[in-house]
């Protein structure tokens, strides 16, 4: 980054819990402060086999006393894979359902029916993608204690980035890296998130002028890697001491330097690279590839 005279800082929001970091915390953090206020004991939520959203979940209701409930994609997930291991010990319920169950169940009609199945529950949408989650996101632009000319950050659902967009206030651009194959939705969820906010076509345009989805780097799709995506994550350890998760971090950190690469560096410029956690997905990616990643 030196060489393209780019200031780099690494906002190290994996570091806020050992089990319930990054913006998983942040997305649950007020969900969890509703479901107690609403008189809730359970949670239930959406995920993949690999999701660092269900284990984050199973660990922060565990230490909140809650019961936890995870509805998994796929009747053929693998129970005993490193994360949906550790959410069973944190003794969260696993629901192993068809793809076409996980979606439609997501769905608000299908609520009465999840409640048949399970009873009494405070509904946390799949990754935290709700009011509360972009809510509890904005505290990553708050917590920036200086003026930067570019942030990074991972995009799953665009709630991260969505309490990002509105907190920045149009002030830094902002570059959310879609972890995903076919992200474009992407762009209509942080829209329509902004809108929720200020209701006014002109400070929504302000706002979303400073924000980039960046699509082209799902590296084949979600929790998809790449033989050049490990030598780079590799190489970016052993300069900065810093591991990067696969699913997430690596390729926005990916995106990042590609970008910096491109520039010509006649201008000075600070840039902040957010580490929104994902770490404990590691083991898991290793016993799929069959080798270790660092």
């Amino acid at each position: 980054m030196n060489k393209r005279n780019i200031t780099l800082y690494i906002k190290r929001d994996d570091l806020i819990h050992d089990e319930i970091s990054g913006n998983k915390w942040r997305k649950l953090k007020l969900n969890i402060e509703q479901a107690k206020h609403k008189g809730h004991d359970t949670l239930l939520t959406f995920g993949g086999a690999h999701s660092n959203h269900i284990a984050a979940t199973a660990s922060a209701a565990a230490l909140y006393g809650l019961k936890s409930i995870g509805i998994i994609r796929g009747e053929d997930a693998d129970p005993d894979n490193h994360t949906l291991k550790f959410a069973a010990e944190k003794g969260m319920q696993l629901e192993f359902v068809s793809r076409t169950d996980f979606k439609t169940l997501q769905d608000w009609e299908s609520k009465d029916r999840l409640k048949e199945l399970y009873g009494s529950f405070y509904l946390v949408p799949q990754g935290g993608a709700n009011y509360y989650g972009v809510q509890g996101c904005m505290d990553i632009i708050k917590e920036i204690d200086l003026e930067v000319d570019r942030i990074f950050v991972s995009c799953g659902t665009a709630t991260t980035l969505s309490g990002m967009a509105i907190a920045n206030g149009g002030k830094s651009e902002i570059y959310g890296v879609s972890a995903l194959k076919g992200g474009g939705f992407l762009l209509k969820e942080l829209e329509e998130n902004i809108r929720q906010v200020y209701k006014d076509a002109e400070t929504e345009r302000f706002i979303r002028e400073k924000i980039h989805v960046l699509l082209p780097y799902h590296f084949g799709g979600y929790a998809k890697i790449t033989p050049e995506l490990i030598e780079f994550m590799r190489a970016f350890t052993s300069e900065t001491s810093i591991k990067l998760d696969p699913v997430y971090t690596a390729k926005t950190a990916f995106a990042m330097s590609e970008l910096a690469g491109k520039l010509n560096g006649l201008k000075p410029e600070k840039w902040v690279l957010i580490h929104s956690g994902g770490l404990q997905g590691i083991p898991a990616m290793e016993e799929k590839l069959g080798h270790s990643i660092y």
